[in-house]
């Protein structure tokens, strides 16, 4: 067995760096695409029930105004992930909403490019709502 391993390791090494390369380069490459386009945050967690029914909701939205868009998500599920999005919130400037909002799961707020919050809404399963509050935040 660890001569069938070791067999295949330069193969394994190659294959793992090359996804880690592309896929770094592949979340750049969308991040250069997004920059300086309003960023719609959503708050939410595995056990709320509200953002179960937003998840669908957000999901479509995602593809329809993906391009045009940055699309945050604030994963509040369980300390560790909150840790990671605390760490996101940080590197995107949005530290005090996600402090102020981590409790709100299923929380959505769309930032202008200044960072500036111009729409939030909670428990919100309107979707011509958010097409209202996307397209008045593309203008």
């Amino acid at each position: 067995m660890k001569t069938y391993i070791n067999k295949f390791k330069p193969f394994l090494f190659a294959a793992v760096f090359a996804l880690t390369v592309f896929g770094i380069s592949a979340q750049a490459q969308m991040m250069m695409a997004k920059k300086g386009a309003p960023t719609v945050v959503m708050i939410k967690a595995t056990w709320c029930g509200a953002c179960q029914k937003v998840d669908p909701i957000m999901r479509q939205l995602r593809s329809d105004y993906g391009g045009k868009l940055h699309f945050v998500v604030f994963d509040v599920s369980d300390e560790a992930a909150e840790a990671r999005s605390a760490a996101k919130a940080k590197s995107l400037g949005l530290s005090s909403f996600f402090q102020a909002n981590k409790k709100k799961t299923s929380t959505v707020a769309i930032f202008n490019k200044a960072k500036k919050k111009v729409f939030t809404t909670n428990h919100n399963y309107d979707r011509e709502a958010y097409v209202a509050a996307f397209d008045k935040a593309l203008k």
